[in-house]
């Protein structure tokens, strides 16, 4: 069932159920603001963090739990060439290009209708991305579906195609906490992840891809989120780096599982994608959310699947590069 609700004159909510879980996302950033999910007591709990008011989400600056593009991630140097062009971006993130720079797919309004087939019931985003926006080439075509089905898997598919050739790489920004309150450094992670892109001092990725054995990388046997976060390096402060999924836009993959004792909540995740960026919200310290409440560091975890980072730089990395004639796909599910 999907309910539809106008916030102010321009931007509609649709609420999405099944009947045990639910969701809400609303047209500005297509932005999933609540996602509420049985807990082994009964009740149900947000598990996104997020803000109370559409003015909040309005002016909240960390991308929550909205679609970041057209290049997510990291841009070197906030530079690139193709076809024998080099295109100039926003350095937003040091020297670096951060999520498309300062002209954010978060902030800006999308058109959302009612959307359903053989997979689940839920909602359709769709916007055109002028040819110059953030200084990418290309007037693109943007669709983000989020649904719903019966076996509580819920399902992003965002699609895209292009008049030029362009880098592209969307993914959603989503905080998860499984309590829906409090650090997730409780939290239990597995990951099927054997390797990682390294990265730099500035976070963005070196070429070189590392085994995750023996590291504090290494969640192929589950452990508690926090355990290591005070020992990746470089700044010892938590998680924000690019696992390798096996995924190659062809099929789903299993890339990993989250679950909480404290709420009985588990999430088990998949995606077409080569990575997923797994991020413990290592800046949101002093931010306000939902009811009030002042963020601490690791209040949250991300698990935005995506192409590699810097992907447009390095010539070893799979191609991030929408070609004319071409379809971009890309597909995640969580199931709870």
């Amino acid at each position: 069932m999907t309910e539809v609700k106008k916030l102010d004159d321009e931007i509609t909510a649709f609420t999405v159920s099944n009947g045990k879980v639910s969701f809400t996302a609303i047209e500005w950033g297509c932005t999933i603001t609540n996602l509420y999910v049985p807990a082994k007591d009964g009740s149900k709990v947000d598990i996104l963090l997020g803000f109370d008011t559409l003015d909040q989400w309005k002016k909240g600056t960390e991308a929550h739990n909205a679609i970041v593009g057209r290049f997510a991630n990291r841009i070197r140097g906030a530079k690139f060439s193709l076809e024998g062009k080099t295109y100039t971006l926003d350095k937003n993130d040091g020297e670096n290009c951060l999520h498309g720079g300062n002209t954010r797919y978060e902030k800006q309004l999308w058109k959302g209708e009612k959307y359903s087939d053989s997979e689940g019931e839920g909602v359709k985003f769709t916007r055109t991305s002028p040819d110059g926006e953030q200084g990418f080439p290309g007037n693109v075509e943007l669709s983000v579906i989020y649904k719903l089905n019966d076996k509580n898997e819920l399902i992003w598919e965002y699609s895209a195609t292009s008049d030029k050739a362009t880098p592209l790489n969307l993914t959603n920004h989503a905080y998860f906490n499984l309590n829906g309150k409090g650090s997730v450094e409780g939290h239990h992670l597995q990951l099927d992840c054997k390797s990682i892109l390294e990265t730099a001092a500035d976070s963005a990725p070196t070429g070189k891809i590392l085994d995750v054995a023996g590291t504090v990388f290494d969640f192929t046997s589950e452990k508690l989120v926090g355990k290591d976060c005070d020992k990746v390096e470089p700044l010892k402060n938590g998680y924000d780096q690019c696992f390798i999924t096996g995924g190659n836009e062809t099929g789903l993959v299993r890339f990993g599982k989250i679950w909480s004792d404290e709420s009985g909540i588990s999430m088990e995740m998949f995606t077409n994608q080569a990575g997923v960026h797994v991020y413990t919200a290592n800046y949101i310290g002093g931010k306000i959310g939902k009811g009030g409440v002042t963020h601490k560091p690791h209040d949250g975890i991300c698990f935005e699947t995506e192409r590699f980072p810097n992907a447009i730089n390095e010539p070893s990395f799979p191609t991030c590069v929408l070609n004319p004639g071409e379809k971009y796909f890309h597909k995640t599910i969580f199931k709870f």
